[in-house]
């Protein structure tokens, strides 16, 4: 078992952002041990796990709440499939834009501090 606070800490999100998971169903509902206080099992840990990929990929709460929905949907159909796979084939589209844009700035970056480095040496060849 595990506190929010370890949860929190492991998962690098608030306390707040964890309550509201549970509050608006995108985790199931949260032991609590008899002081009242959360408590999440392993099973929570993988769920939040999945919620915190999805986040990170740029995948809205809305979003994150059907897909979760849809993988603990026990009577899955070819439809079901077919959208679940169209959302992941979204989210990979998305993250192969988002790393280009890093790697352009990666490269601007790379420009800039090479030029700097350039004029500080006509610089120091100057007061040679």
């Amino acid at each position: 078992m595990y506190t929010i606070k370890e949860v929190s800490v492991k998962f690098d999100v608030t306390y707040d952002t964890l309550r509201y998971y549970e509050q608006i169903g995108l985790l199931p509902p949260i032991g609590r041990n008899s002081q009242g206080q959360r408590e999440y099992s392993d099973g929570d840990i993988e769920e939040l796990n999945k919620v915190m990929h999805l986040r990170k990929l740029g995948a809205t709460i809305t979003e994150c709440k059907d897909f979760m929905t849809l993988l603990g949907n026990g009577k899955m159909d070819a439809k079901d499939y077919d959208n679940g796979i169209e959302f992941l084939h979204q989210l990979d589209i998305n993250l192969d834009k988002r790393i280009s844009e890093i790697q352009e700035q990666k490269e601007f970056l790379q420009r800039k501090t090479d030029h700097l480095e350039s004029e500080k040496n006509k610089l120091k060849n100057l007061q040679k």
